[in-house]
Formats: C-alpha cells, structure tokens, sequence
C-alpha cells in the first residue's frame, strides 16, 4: 500500500511540475508577445499641455503693483523655475547624503520559506572499511516544512567603504549648494540686465510711437504729393527713402522694448504676453565709479566664493577618499554576525536556535591590481590639480575682466551721453529752422529720429553699464541673498536685496564686510524661522 501511495505522489508531483513549468512558460511568452509600442495620443499630449498651464499660473501669482529692481529680483528668486530645479537638485543631493549614511548602518535580513519535496528525504549508510550497510534507511526531516531566520550582520570593511562614500557624499552636497547659490548670483544678475533694458527703452515707448505715427502721415503726404507731380520725382522719391530709413530705425526700437519684456516677463516666470509694469525712479540711481580698487584683494575674495575653485577644493578631498576606498578594498574583511532561526522540522530536538559567527574574507587577487591602482591615485591626483589651478586662473582673469568691462561700460556712457546732448541741440535749432521754413518737414523728422536714437542709445549704455556693474559684482562672488529666501515675503526679501546693493554702492567691500553682510543675512533667516 505503501509503495502504490508513493507511486501516486511520484506521479502526481511530475504531472504538477510539468503543468507548472508549462504555465511558466506561456505567461512568458504572452508578455513578450503582448508588450508592444504606445505611443501617447494626442489628446493626452494636450492635456498634460494644459495641466502644466495650471501649474504655470498656479505658480507664478499675478502682479498687482509696478516693480522695483529689488523687487524684481526678489520675484525671479522665488519663482522661476530654473532656479526651483537648482533647488530640487540640492534636495536630492541631500537625500543621497543622508542615503549614504544609512549604509554604515549593520545589514539586517529577514528570510522565510516553505519546502516541499515528492518523497520522504531519507538516506542509509555503509561503513567505510567494509562497505557492508550499517543502517537502514532512515529519515530526519519531514516532507513539507516552515522556516525562516532573521540575521545580523556588520562588515568593518564595508563600514570604512561606506564611511569614506558618505564624507564624499556631504562634498558633493556642499558643491550642489555652492553651484545653487552661483546660480541665484546669476539669476540677479540676469534680471539686473533685463529689468535695465526694459525699463530704458519702455521710457521711450511714447516717444517712438508717436514719431512712427508723424512719420507714416509724412509717407501719405509724399505720395500724395508724388501722384499730384507737385514736385520733383526724384526729390520725393529721396525724402521717401529717408522716411522709410526713419521708420525702419524706429520700428527696431520698438522691437528692442518689446523684446526687453518678454526677457524680464520669462525671468520672473510671468507669462511673456504680459506687460511687466516697472517702478523705476525719475531721476537714475547714479553707477558707483570707484576710483582705485585693491585687484588682489578682490582675486582673493573671488576665489573664497566661487563655485569652480571651492567646487575643485572639495573635488580635490572627494579624490582623496576615493583613493582610500580603493586602498582599503585591498584589506581583508572582518564580518561579525548573530542570527535568530527556525524550523518546523518535528524530527529537530530544538525548533529555534541563536548563532553567532565571525568571519573573515580576502580577495588576495586584488593585491595583483596594486600598482595599476595607485598609477591610477597618483593620475587622478594630478587631474584634480591641475583642474584647481585652471579654475583659479579663470576666476581671477574673470575678475579683471569684470573690472576692465565696468570701467569701458563707464566711458561709453559718458561719450553717449555727449552724443545725446549734441543731438538734442541739433534737433532744437531744426526745430526752429522748420517753424520758419528753412528745412524740409523731412529734414526736421530725420533730426528728431536722430535725437530719439542718441536718447535710446544713451539709455542703453546705461543699461549696459547696470549690467557690467552686477557682472563685476557677480565675479567677486557678492551675493545678497538669504539662505532661507523661500520663507520671505516678496517685500522683505526685496529689503534685504536692496541692503546688500546699497553696502556694494557706498565702494567695492572687503572680504570682511562681506562675510559680516553674509552672516547678518543669516541671523535675520535664524530670527525669522524662530519666529
């Protein structure tokens, strides 16, 4: 009876074996055959359009008062959007630091199972010296049973791996913070070009349109004139010309303007059809000309705040690990390790039981690799080095540059200036020649489109010059902003921009009244978080 019942299991467990590798089988398949290409349809695409437009004009409120620069700046910090990805990427930087940590934590593993087998594990055995059987078959383990483990384990090796990888991970955290604060440095200095720009040539706005409207009405009488032959041909034809000259130039300055807008609408994530209201003083915040500044003191303050060089610094100590990491892996490994067991085996005399074990393992082949691994130190020792000192070379030649480019901005302004006054004067006698018919209509408009485009082109240099000015600024590395700028409101955000321009403005400050400037910004973020 016996031996039928065993039979049946035998069969019974091929039949299930087969049927399961069987099912296997064809569940592979159909997903193989099954997964094909699929492509989004189009009314997906269109909406995903139109939830990013929500999110767009979700996060980015409308503006309910003209701007100031500070202002300005204070809207581009806290919501554009490539500004929130530089954010975004120093939460994740954070999250692999704090991620690397937890590796140097011990491994603990829980592992449960359930064995099965066809037929009664049982085996005999025969004696080695007379291979005569000395004991029956027998077995100790039953067919079907239940156990699992929970293990305990730590690795000095690892942990010294992990503890190296972790120090890395907190320099590469604190190069994400110094690439983020570049770019909110930039990012100021981006508006402080567009919020110029845009505010110089909305200031001639009036003026362009209404001598683009003088001038279309002057073109009407031309052909009018021209039709009747009540001049020359040629005569009209040529003050035609110079008309359309006229207008071409004008509409280019109207493009400049609407082309200032659509920049700064972009920085501070408005949408670019919209018409960014500026507050901008009547009279012009005069540019700081500072007559001698320290180059070397400045150079010095360069290097202690840029992102490439701090940035290589930090490299330079990620290098330095990685060449223990590699150093250490030649080490054996020493693993120290408890485990909690069980087993619903009814032949075993305990069911649970706790072992403990150490043990060490040494890859001796990797001590083949040992020169090959410290070329590759020494290499990579070099190259860090030598990045160090690119990077340095490149941030004091920005710093010259800076200054050199602030100063020419300086001069041009000046000249334009001069240029704005001569044709102001020249189109005030025309003016006048006019009113008593000495010149052509056309002569007096081509002497006011001229006196408008000396204006511009002033109001330009202006803005050139605002630029370079946040330029010089941006390569010493000043940067006024809070580290917990998002907690501020637009306008005490804009407060603290505007006392660390002012600190810049009254000359160029040392390293010192940066730091002081840097670390009052600080301890307004502290107050602020406290309260």
């Amino acid at each position: 009876m016996k031996v039928i019942q065993g039979s049946i299991n035998k069969v019974s467990m091929k039949v299930v074996g087969k049927v399961a590798v069987l099912g296997t089988s064809i569940l592979i398949i159909a997903g193989c055959s099954t997964v094909q290409r699929d492509p989004m349809a189009l009314n997906e695409i269109e909406s995903a359009i139109e939830a990013d437009k929500a999110l767009f004009l979700e996060a980015s409120p409308p503006l309910s008062k003209p701007l100031t620069l500070a202002e300005a700046m204070a809207h581009a910090l806290k919501y554009n959007v490539n500004n929130r990805v530089r954010l975004m990427e120093q939460a994740l930087a954070d999250q692999s630091f704090r991620l690397a940590k937890m590796d140097m934590l011990p491994l603990l593993a829980a592992n449960a199972g359930l064995t099965s087998r066809s037929n009664v594990d049982a085996s005999s055995s025969e004696s080695v010296e007379t291979g005569i059987e000395s004991l029956e078959p027998s077995t100790s383990t039953d067919q079907s049973r239940r156990n699992a483990d929970l293990r305990l384990s730590w690795n000095a090796l690892d942990f010294g791996v992990s503890y190296l990888k972790a120090k890395q991970e907190a320099d590469r955290f604190e190069i994400a913070r110094y690439e983020r604060r570049d770019i909110m440095s930039k990012l100021l200095q981006e508006t402080r070009a567009a919020y110029w720009k845009a505010a110089v040539t909305q200031e001639l706005r009036p003026k362009i349109e209404e001598l683009l409207q003088r001038t279309d009405k002057a073109l009407q009488n031309l052909e009018k004139i021209q039709k009747e032959k009540l001049r020359a041909p040629v005569v009209v034809l040529q003050e035609r010309r110079k008309l359309l000259s006229i207008t071409r130039n004008l509409k280019s300055l109207q493009q400049s303007v609407d082309a200032a807008q659509i920049e700064l609408a972009n920085i501070i994530n408005q949408p670019p059809s919209t018409v960014v209201a500026l507050s901008v003083p009547k009279k012009r915040p005069e540019l700081t000309r500072f007559d001698q500044v320290d180059i070397e003191q400045l150079e010095r303050t360069a290097l202690s705040n840029n992102v490439d060089y701090i940035g290589e610094l930090y490299n330079a100590r990620i290098a330095q690990r990685e060449a223990k990491k590699s150093m250490l892996r030649m080490f054996p490994g020493l693993e120290f390790s408890y485990a909690g067991n069980y087993d619903s085996n009814s032949y075993l005399y305990n069911s649970t039981w706790g072992q403990a074990g150490i043990r060490i393992s040494w890859n001796i082949m990797r001590l083949f690799s040992m020169g090959i691994i410290k070329d590759q130190n020494e290499a990579r020792e070099y190259m860090v080095e030598a990045r160090r000192m690119a990077a340095s070379m490149g941030v004091i030649a920005q710093v010259n540059l800076g200054w050199q480019q602030y100063r020419n901005a300086i001069d041009a302004l000046d000249l334009s200036q001069q240029f704005e006054e001569l044709d102001n004067q020249i189109a005030g006698f025309n003016s006048q020649a006019r009113a008593s018919s000495a010149i052509s209509g056309t002569e007096s408009l081509l002497s006011e489109a001229r006196a408008v485009n000396s204006q511009l082109t002033n109001l330009l240099s202006y803005a050139e010059a605002q630029e370079a000015y946040g330029n010089f600024m941006l390569s010493v590395g000043f940067n006024p902003i809070p580290s917990d700028y998002q907690h501020y409101s637009i306008e005490e955000l804009a407060s603290v921009i505007t006392q660390g321009f002012d600190l810049w403005a009254s000359g160029v400050p040392s390293e010192q009244q940066l730091r002081q400037f840097s670390s009052q910004t600080h301890d307004i973020a502290i107050t602020k978080a406290e309260g």
